[in-house]
């Protein structure tokens, strides 16, 4: 008892509570979401679209008829609503710093991530086990890694203190005799602006939450889209109609005379393109985790950009809002005073 009382409580990372929200939040979305697809599953909509998919290349080579297909698809959804449903729970405890937690969360990401494939009829819903998976990753970095093994950060030495001035032996002038005390060698007790600026100035090596939050977003972001588009192009690869056939339905396409080899081949490499820039993103937010400055610069610019191509994709679509969000919420966290202060230390 004496020892658990001297023992100092740790102070979870920011890290640790957003990924833990996150597991929570969208374990229960994906809940809704398997539930919805069971229920549909019998549905004159979901027959067409497995006898479909059976007519296909790939579906036809599974060996596998209508009824086994929707068989499949029941254990698969209900695989992933009691995954989502422990998962929920274990994000609860993981914030709690309990290690048995995090390893549990880890093996039921599995199977989450696989039944993102199997969600049909819902735009978007691949999107939420791919996020519960990129939130369950980040438990496994720094600093969370050492909060959960008990591990302290080392405490910032203080500054040096100057020297005091000799005081004269000369006689009494008049001065204030305050003036001739030593300086003070701790903050003040109210939180003043100076005291403020004295423990942020004790520890210039540490981090900003600003900084944080935007590495943050952007792994989740970019590893979302990722997943998008690694969908989408599985999709196509199964169907290519699903792609032509809503395309085709603008009187621009029809009368331009573009095949649907070429507004494939467009869409593989705008996938790629994408694919890139997501990666290319994590690997910049990972330089800036590690307060490399010219690396929030090309984040900075990378976000501002994906911001002004989530305004014009807007026009035609709402669902790049989310993205929207994400993209300007890192820009303004890179622009903050305290994110550029340390960057430029």
């Amino acid at each position: 008892r004496l020892s658990s009382m001297s023992e100092p409580k740790l102070v979870r990372p920011p890290q640790v509570t957003v990924a833990g929200l996150l597991v929570m939040g969208g374990s229960v979305v994906v809940v809704l979401i398997a539930l919805g697809q069971g229920a549909l599953l019998h549905s004159l909509d979901t027959r067409a679209a497995v006898e479909k998919y059976l007519d296909q290349p790939f579906g036809d080579q599974l060996g596998l008829g209508v009824q086994g297909t929707l068989t499949l698809l029941r254990v698969v959804w209900t695989v992933a609503a009691v995954s989502a449903a422990a998962a929920a729970v274990l994000g609860w405890y993981a914030m709690q710093r309990s290690k048995g937690a995090r390893v549990a969360l880890s093996w039921l990401a599995v199977p989450l991530f696989v039944a993102s494939f199997f969600f049909i009829g819902v735009s978007g819903a691949s999107a939420f086990p791919a996020m519960v998976t990129a939130a369950v990753v980040m438990l496994w970095f720094q600093p969370a890694r050492d909060w959960y093994d008990g591990i302290t950060p080392p405490a910032p030495e203080p500054p040096p203190l100057p020297a005091p001035l000799p005081r004269s032996p000369t006689a009494p002038t008049g001065r204030d005799p305050l003036l001739d005390l030593p300086p003070p060698t701790a903050p003040p007790l109210y939180a003043t602006p100076y005291a403020q600026e004295q423990r942020r100035d004790a520890n210039p090596e540490m981090r900003p939450r600003a900084a944080t939050w935007a590495c943050v977003l952007t792994w989740l972001g970019s590893a979302t889209t990722v997943v998008l588009m690694a969908a989408l192009v599985i999709s196509v690869l199964h169907d290519p109609g699903i792609l032509t056939d809503g395309l085709r339905e603008q009187p621009d396409l029809v009368d331009s005379g573009v095949t649907d080899a070429v507004l494939r081949q467009f869409l593989y490499a705008i996938a790629g393109a994408v694919t890139i820039w997501s990666v290319a993103a994590m690997a910049l937010a990972l330089l800036v985790w590690r307060r490399v400055r010219w690396a929030a610069i090309g984040l900075a610019v990378s976000a501002g950009t994906a911001c002004l191509v989530c305004l014009v994709a807007l026009i035609g679509s709402l669902q790049f809002v989310v993205l929207l969000g994400v993209c300007a919420g890192t820009l303004a966290l890179l622009l903050r005073p305290e994110s550029r202060a340390w960057l430029r230390r």
